[in-house]
């Protein structure tokens, strides 16, 4: 599938990113949504930079209707957002890392990788959040990565 191509008539939706003036990165994130009508779109991803949104929440966009930009939280999803960085020579291919990763999919977690590094994790409401973040805290003590919390308030 390309860029472009859109999974099962998902849009892609705009998102500005909170930057430093004159900061290095992306000023925008797209994260694949629904459309539900009405200027409403259902996230169907994790986003990767973007902060205080999560996988089901849904949001308001406005704009081109095959690139509405976010324009504000609807109603939130009760999904949770972390960001893992793998620190050293590691990156999401290492057997080491599918394992961890394995680990929080039979949690109740999903996740999106970025090769080679970084992670966007979501969270299920149902999950045990004080057990995902002590499996995280292992790695952090064991010096294979870093995390940080991108969306933790669930509504």
């Amino acid at each position: 599938m390309s860029e472009g191509d859109a999974p099962g008539g998902y849009v892609r939706v705009l998102v500005s990113l909170e930057r430093e003036p004159g900061g290095e990165g992306p000023e925008d994130e797209w994260l694949w949504a629904e459309p539900l009508g009405s200027g409403r779109y259902r996230l169907e991803s994790t986003p990767f930079f973007a902060y205080g949104l999560s996988h089901g929440d849904v949001v308001r966009a406005a704009g081109e209707a095959d690139l509405p930009r976010f324009d504000g939280v609807e109603r939130k999803s009760g999904h949770r957002t972390l960001r893992v960085a793998l620190d050293g020579d590691l990156d999401v291919d290492r057997p080491t890392v599918q394992r961890f990763l394995d680990e929080l999919l039979t949690l109740g977690c999903s996740y999106e990788a970025m090769p080679p590094k970084i992670v966007a994790l979501d969270m299920r409401p149902d999950v045990d959040v004080g057990e995902v973040v002590s499996r995280l805290q292992t790695q952090v003590h064991d010096g294979v990565l870093v995390w940080e919390w991108a969306d933790p308030r669930p509504s």
